[in-house]
């Protein structure tokens, strides 16, 4: 790993250095459990911890700095995220394909692409320059990978699979498997040909075993910037607009959209023909029915989806329901001892 100075970080960073500019930092950790050499940043709320970090350096947010080394920045947990890509710059193999891996003849490679142990490119792929496939890894054929990509081990591209540039694949996902499409003739399952394709912007992160399925006749397309967690379905037809974020085991049915920058909590259910605008947010494990629309904006939970200033309304009565209850036997009790005087009364009228 490279060897940074704190001055050197705080420049790359945009930030305002107070302390030792000579301080070098190799790595990165908690508050609690840096050692000497890391980087660390803190949010106002944990201020009181600097002074007892071991951490070497420490991004905070503007105010009065602790008397130690330190840099100012707007967003320290922003900052930091940038810090550590750079610090902790990851190993890149060796330039060239590896012995036991196969690479078709009319394949495109770029001269400082790594293919790794075992391996599998086929013709008409094209690879940019500086992409990494780890062992174990199919690219299928017409399929097209960009510059600076990253495989890791067992991911598998069906045929015809666009991937952009700076592109992160994490082991054991599969991208262009057939969609779940079949008809039922009045006696069996009829297979609909699954003829599109998938399509990847850059800057997409797929997390591990999550899955994303060709579209039926046209594409399925992940935007720019998306970054989806481990264990997610993605069906054929879906779109996914830029800078959306999907969490892990995650399933998104066929023809649904998930517009820019959404968010998408875990263990969701989005049905077929669904809409989520724009902005929008569906908490965790959320229920979205078929055909639903989520707006810009907006924030749905629950199941089936609403949105959460619903819920919270009815959350506060169920909250009040033991209460209520008490309250129903109560005035019960007073009605029936009402009816009992007046029953009385009647009696004594007589």
């Amino acid at each position: 790993m490279p060897t940074r100075t704190a001055r050197e970080v705080a420049d790359y960073v945009g930030g305002a250095l107070h302390g030792d500019e000579k301080v070098e930092l190799h790595t990165v950790g908690s508050l609690e459990r840096a050692e000497p050499g890391a980087l660390a940043y803190a949010e106002a709320a944990y201020l009181p911890r600097v002074p007892a970090t071991r951490a070497s350096c420490v991004l905070v947010p503007p105010g009065e700095p602790p008397d130690r080394t330190v840099i100012v920045v707007e967003r320290p947990r922003v900052a930091f995220a940038r810090a550590a890509q750079w610090l902790l710059d990851r190993h890149r193999p060796e330039p060239g394909v590896h012995p036991t891996a196969i690479v078709a003849r009319a394949a495109q490679l770029a001269d400082d692409v790594h293919v790794g142990a075992w391996s599998l490119v086929e013709a008409g792929v094209t690879i940019g320059r500086g992409t990494v496939i780890h062992a174990g890894c199919y690219v299928g054929p017409g399929s097209r990978i960009g510059d600076d990509c990253l495989l890791f081990p067992r991911v598998v591209l069906y045929a015809a699979t666009e991937i952009g540039d700076r592109v992160t694949i994490h082991a054991g996902v599969v991208i262009g498997a057939d969609g779940f499409g079949f008809v039922f003739d009045g006696e069996r399952h009829l297979k609909v040909p699954q003829v599109g394709h998938v399509a990847i912007g850059s800057d997409v992160e797929v997390g591990a075993n999550s899955c994303i399925d060709r579209g039926a006749l046209d594409e399925t397309v992940v935007d720019d910037g998306v970054k989806i967690d481990n264990l997610c379905q993605i069906a054929h037809n879906v779109r996914i607009g830029t800078h959306a974020t999907v969490s892990s085991q995650t399933g998104i049915a066929g023809s649904s959209t998930v517009g820019e920058r959404a968010t998408i909590g875990g263990q969701v259910g989005i049905a077929d023909y669904c809409r989520i605008d724009p902005h929008g947010i569906v908490g965790a494990q959320c229920g979205v029915p078929s055909r639903k629309r989520v707006p810009a904006g907006e924030v749905y939970w629950g199941t089936p989806a609403r949105p959460l200033r619903n819920i919270k309304k009815q959350q506060f009565y169920l909250n009040r329901l033991p209460r209520m209850a008490d309250d129903v036997r109560r005035l019960q009790a007073e009605i029936e001892e009402l009816k009992a005087r007046l029953d009385r009364d009647r009696e004594s009228a007589q």
